[in-house]
């Protein structure tokens, strides 16, 4: 394992950012495709759209709640090993998918076994790009996630086409061979070690052992101490990270419907299934090229990086809003290119602000809880967004109650938002004292310097240099 003072902000971590790439390709962009299946799904085992939602649903629940033992099994073994048994795992889950005769064996086959195996991918190879990477983390995040858009654009028209061709079993059987390259994107992630990261993460198991409750659990359960330190579930004693886990909560319940629900809204409004499934490949196309644009600019741009997730946030809400009004398939491209817009926006920085109020010797802990509450919101969304349907026989409501759930995230972050009267010198590149250095996100701003007062007490040593007035 290689041994570095700090993160070395290029070099091999380029490979590790194309290794993330790949995977959100291959596996993690997978579940905004599953649009595609789901029309299928229900005309083939006539389920009501509530029930059927529960495949995507549960699938994408699994892969972001079973992040923190993802996290523990990084923290056992290394991302490299954790990452390669989950790229066979989805395979496995997705080849069983070929002998089901109803919802439930997709539910347990897609959902629980290829969720899990996808989630053994997701969180470890975030992790480790946040490793390799500090100054130009947002970039290289932008970069890696826009695999998912990538994902989109390919695998939508893809699945559509192989359901065509060869039926909904056929189709996953290839994509269980898809799956499959998982492993050697595994195989690119080469373990880092950060000597300061160590230290800090040692200091902060000292304190913790400190703690009573600490101390109460060691003395009843003794292996209690080690599993806490596995899972880090002291993060959620932090406000700052709960906060913010509880907002990208509500984010993601908004931002969760739109992807099971979309092309069925779609084919609602009289457009054939074809263009219909293409929509969530423009959707991807937009996302692939705006997320690393938008990571390059918030690691550039003199804006607060809480401030350029909320207009993302914001965009996204009122995208949500438009969709039910868009009765046309131009509407329809205008609305996914708005949205693509706004997600490419605020995703970057999501693994980027769970490094910022987790810290990096923290970070795969952080996002395994992190990714405990999205999945958490993945379950609920979609499901509800299919009763919704059910019970008004149109989609219009699912949109709607989706946008209340995003401006209502929003509202959650005012907390976060700094106080006034902290701001940046040029002088030294660092905060000034009053300032916490993880509260400004790395932006330098302008400090203003007060002038004295006096005027007769400022000094005039260049002009009174002789050389000076010899000159003039």
């Amino acid at each position: 394992m290689q041994s570095v003072d700090k993160p070395p902000d290029g070099g091999w971590g380029w490979m590790v950012v194309l290794s993330t790439f790949l995977i959100h390709v291959v596996d993690v962009g997978s579940y905004r495709s599953m649009g595609v299946f789901y029309a299928e799904f229900r005309e083939v085992f006539q389920e009501s759209a509530g029930n059927t939602s529960f495949i995507s649903s549960v699938f994408v629940g699994t892969i972001l709640m079973c992040s923190p033992i993802a996290s523990a099994l990084t923290n056992l073994t290394s991302c490299r090993t954790v990452v390669m048994a989950g790229g066979v795992i989805s395979a496995v889950g997705l080849g069983l998918s070929y002998f089901a005769q109803n919802v439930v064996h997709l539910i347990i086959t897609i959902g629980l076994i290829t969720g899990f195996g996808v989630s053994l991918t997701y969180s470890p190879s975030l992790a480790m790009v946040g490793k390799y990477f500090h100054k130009r983390h947002a970039t290289a995040n932008g970069i890696a996630i826009s695999g998912t858009g990538v994902s989109m654009f390919i695998l939508s028209p893809l699945f559509q086409f192989l359901i065509d061709e060869f039926g909904w079993k056929g189709a996953l059987l290839i994509f269980a061979a898809i799956a499959l390259n998982g492993c050697v994107c595994g195989a690119l992630l080469r373990p880092l070690h950060l000597k300061d990261a160590g230290k800090a993460e040692k200091a902060e198991n000292e304190d913790a052992e400190n703690e009573d409750s600490s101390k109460t659990c060691k003395a009843i359960v003794p292996f209690c101490q080690k599993v806490l330190k596995m899972f880090d579930m002291t993060l959620l004693k932090s406000p700052p990270f709960l906060v913010y886990s509880l907002s990208l909560f509500g984010l993601t319940l908004g931002n969760s419907i739109i992807f099971v629900h979309l092309v069925a809204h779609a084919q609602g409004l009289g457009v054939e299934k074809t263009q219909a499934a293409f929509l969530p490949s423009i959707l991807g196309i937009i996302e692939a090229v705006a997320r690393p644009i938008s990571g390059w600019l918030s690691d550039r741009l003199p804006v607060r990086k809480l401030y350029f997730y909320m207009v993302g946030c914001v965009g996204l809400g009122i995208c949500n809003i438009a969709i039910p009004h868009a009765q046309t398939y131009a509407a329809l491209v205008a609305c996914m290119v708005f949205y693509g817009i706004s997600s490419g926006i605020f995703y970057p920085l999501i693994a980027v602000l769970v490094r910022k109020y987790s810290g990096v010797s923290r970070i795969s802990g952080g996002l395994g809880w992190a990714f405990v509450f999205q999945g958490a919101a993945y379950l609920l969304g979609q499901p509800i967004a299919g009763w919704l349907y059910d019970a008004t026989g149109n989609y219009d409501m699912s949109f709607y109650v989706a946008a209340t759930f995003v401006f209502v995230s929003v509202v959650m972050l005012l907390p976060l938002v700094p106080k006034k009267g902290k701001n940046w010198t040029l002088d030294t590149d660092k905060p000034v004292p009053d300032v916490p250095c993880d509260v400004c996100d790395g932006v330098v701003g302008l400090q203003v310097r007060q002038l004295p007062v006096d005027m007769d007490t400022v000094t005039h040593e260049g002009q009174n240099n002789s050389a000076f007035q010899h000159e003039i």
